[in-house]
């Protein structure tokens, strides 16, 4: 990457693909990551186990002296692990470094075990995806007579919005939510401070990682991998720095929101758009599925939107809601492609989301026509 060049996603993973080929000792004394929630291709990532092992202790280090974690927390970490995918292990390595107990439970562990582990270890600090705490919220909210605080919750592999920490703050007791940013390609490299919480602005130690701001996207070189190193990837995210002193250790950068975009024939919907129609309505959670309608003359496109709502709200009313919404937007974003789109809507629970096989996160956007 001499060359000053953008390293893409599509770029690493023919590297990947390369490495393979010429490097009989490429799967040798490495740590084995994998891609995972975010639709195409699933890549596997092979890093030095030491450079691993020391970029999460540069992170936990950072988070000890920020007082993001101390060794008095107790953490119960509902985050997923299977097939690879590595965030349940993750977690618990940052405990153990901070010195700090952890309850691994996992996110396949059930509702009422992780009740009873709580009751008796009384953590301080939940950790997890959103889903998954959002699944044992609404258990606990069914268990009239527990109540349960948290002091914190850290959270990672999906954005936690609005309607969410308004629900955990009356589940948990809880409005202190720390967020982790990062990808399988870099790794977990920056987290939120206290004072930054229900924010998007994050805190990441500069000796870990270099980030480049260009043209809002999020540029990022591993300082730290010296073995199948990654410079200049461009996360796919979008942002821009915060100031603060230049000849601090620590960076602050704020995440906008990720820059996918679908393709439907020549016109591109952006998934940020729709997340920002979505954050307005009393939604708990929402999927978008696109769809070709088979045995049609002008090949209609199905645009089915799954949602869970609460209980307290009308079906029809939300829907008219969401249907004006979403018809002015589409209507402006595919006005080429009006007469084409079928627009649907169907309640759903909570436990019927679509969800990754790899990494189990929640899919907010489900492209069914490749």
């Amino acid at each position: 990457m001499n060359d000053g060049s953008i390293l893409t996603k599509e770029k690493l993973h023919e590297q990947l693909i390369e490495l393979k080929s010429i490097d009989k000792q490429w799967n040798q004394s490495v740590y084995i990551s994998s891609s995972g929630g975010s639709g195409g291709k699933r890549l596997f990532f092979a890093t030095d186990i030491k450079q691993n092992l020391l970029q999460r202790q540069i992170l936990v280090d950072m988070m000890l002296e920020q007082n993001i974690i101390s060794h008095n927390d107790i953490c119960l970490n509902l985050f997923h692990s299977n097939n690879i995918y590595r965030s349940f292990e993750i977690f618990n390595d940052f405990c153990s470094m901070a010195n700090c107990t952890t309850l691994p439970m996992g996110d396949d562990a059930n509702d009422e075990d992780i009740l009873k582990i709580i009751e008796y270890f009384k953590p301080n600090i939940l950790m997890g995806p959103p889903y998954r705490l959002m699944q044992l919220a609404f258990f606990i909210e069914k268990q009239s007579k527990k109540e349960i605080k948290f002091e914190k919750i850290y959270f990672a592999c999906e954005s936690l919005d609005e309607n969410k920490q308004r629900f955990f703050k009356r589940i948990f007791h809880c409005s202190l939510y720390i967020g982790f940013y990062g990808s399988a390609e870099v790794g977990v490299f920056a987290c939120q401070l206290p004072k930054y919480s229900s924010t998007k602005i994050y805190l990441y130690p500069k000796e870990l990682v270099h980030i480049e701001i260009i043209n809002s996207k999020i540029i990022v070189t591993n300082l730290i991998r010296k073995r199948n190193q990654l410079i200049r990837f461009d996360t796919g995210d979008l942002g821009q720095f915060i100031s603060n002193n230049k000849h601090d250790k620590y960076g602050l950068i704020e995440i906008f929101h990720s820059e996918r975009l679908i393709m439907i024939q020549n016109e591109t919907l952006s998934k940020s758009d729709i997340e920002e129609i979505m954050k307005h309505m009393d939604l708990i959670e929402w999927q978008l599925i696109i769809d070709c309608i088979s045995h049609t003359k002008n090949n209609q496109i199905l645009l089915l939107f799954k949602y869970v709502k609460s209980e307290l709200i009308s079906n029809d009313i939300l829907e008219k809601n969401i249907r004006n919404s979403l018809q002015k937007f589409f209507d402006t974003a595919l006005s080429n492609l009006s007469d084409q789109l079928i627009l649907q809507f169907e309640s759903i629970q909570f436990k019927d989301l679509i969800r990754d096989k790899t990494s189990n996160k929640l899919l907010k956007i489900i492209d069914r026509r490749v």
